[in-house]
């Protein structure tokens, strides 16, 4: 995750100090509890493949574990997900069991039951709710309609309790033409950030949903014109490349010196995700095993060969030799898996060449590239 208002313009967030840490930690700074696979929508791109059924969740115990696990190795945020977090019947505990820690609890949901669980809401620092763009667009995105308006609902529901609110927004091919209408819906709704995910092969998102390169360099490079004047935090996710062009298209030393301490992609080393089955893996879009848990701390102590190939994966990305893979660190691996069944191939969604050929760079390379 990289926030372009900092990038751009300076713009200090608590965030910070997990995306752009000075000193590095042996375990990873942020925990994605994927809580269950219920779910009351259907979304055309969840990356879990929830709802459709009633899954049978795991028991409060092994997330309790999970949490004192996580509380012991210094984690210091935990995602509630899902599917739909809030369909699980503890949900409540589960929050006040990492805030009662000293963990940081975000809640990650599609915001449409926000109004009826408001219990949650007290050991919660920050709602994240998902917006795909106008009514029409979102509802036929999640699959039912009226999503729209009671995610707005829960948003304005969320906010009147005066918690941190954000929006989540997927880039694909139905909505990337509607990125200024959810940004107009940050600020007529007064909220503090939105996040843009670049879109990851895995569960019921497939390729043919996402946009081509050039569109993708056309829809940051616009986001990166507005981040020099939004007055809340934006950010992009699962796509470093976006980070390059902010320094190619500035030439800004410090930009770099940003992007050098945020060290790219860094799943399966600063951030994991435990299942709703209790697996752990690298993110929630890369499908691949790491181990099982509670037991997390036994995996960062003693990594198996996957583990230790993420945290050295300059030695088997194929695109490694590139200059800027100090800033970016190969992408995001689930998509290559996804797209070629290597996980250490190129990411699909890299447009770097779109960029290059846009914004000279020789001149920024050599003077600025660290060694």
């Amino acid at each position: 995750m990289i926030s372009l208002t900092k990038l751009i313009r300076g713009r200090s967030e608590r965030g910070d100090s997990v995306r752009f840490p000075r000193t590095e930690s042996k375990y990873p700074a942020v925990l994605i509890l994927g809580l269950t696979r219920n779910c009351n929508l259907n979304c055309l791109h969840c990356y879990s493949n929830s709802g459709g059924g009633r899954f049978k969740d795991l028991s409060p115990d092994f997330w309790f574990q999970t949490i004192e696990e996580a509380g012991t190795m210094g984690v210091r945020h935990i995602i509630l997900t899902g599917g739909e977090p809030l369909m699980m019947r503890e949900i409540r505990e589960i929050a006040r069991k990492a805030h009662d820690m000293g963990i940081s609890v975000e809640l990650s949901t599609n915001g449409t039951m926000l109004t009826s669980l408001p219990s949650v809401v007290e050991y919660v620092s920050y709602v994240g709710v998902s917006l795909d763009g106008p009514p029409q667009v979102h509802d036929r995105v999640r699959g039912i309609k009226g999503a729209y308006d009671r995610a707005l609902e829960g948003v304005r529901f969320a906010k009147s309790l005066g918690l941190k609110v954000g929006l989540r927004f997927t880039i694909t091919a139905l909505n990337w033409w509607y990125v200024d209408d959810v940004l107009t819906t940050v600020e007529r709704e007064g909220l503090d950030r939105i996040c843009f995910y670049h879109l990851a092969y895995v569960g019921r998102a497939e390729r043919k949903l996402d946009i081509d390169n050039s569109t993708r360099l056309r829809v940051v490079e616009h986001l990166l014109d507005r981040a020099k004047s939004v007055n809340y935090e934006l950010l992009t996710a699962g796509n470093p490349v976006d980070g390059v062009l902010a320094y190619l298209s500035t030439g800004s030393p410090e930009v770099l010196k940003l992007l050098q301490a945020n060290g790219g992609n860094r799943s399966g080393e600063r951030i994991a995700y435990i299942s709703p089955e209790g697996v752990i893996y690298p993110d929630q879009f890369t499908p691949v095993p790491l181990g099982v848990g509670p037991h997390l701390m036994e995996l960062w102590d003693r990594p198996t060969p996957l583990v230790q190939r993420l945290r050295d994966r300059g030695r088997y990305v194929e695109c490694s030799s590139c200059p800027f893979f100090s800033i970016c660190n190969g992408g995001l691996r689930g998509r290559a898996l996804s797209v070629s069944g290597d996980i250490w191939a190129r990411d699909p969604s890299c447009y770097l060449q779109e960029a290059l050929s846009k914004y000279p760079v020789q001149e920024y390379v050599t003077s600025h590239r660290s060694p």
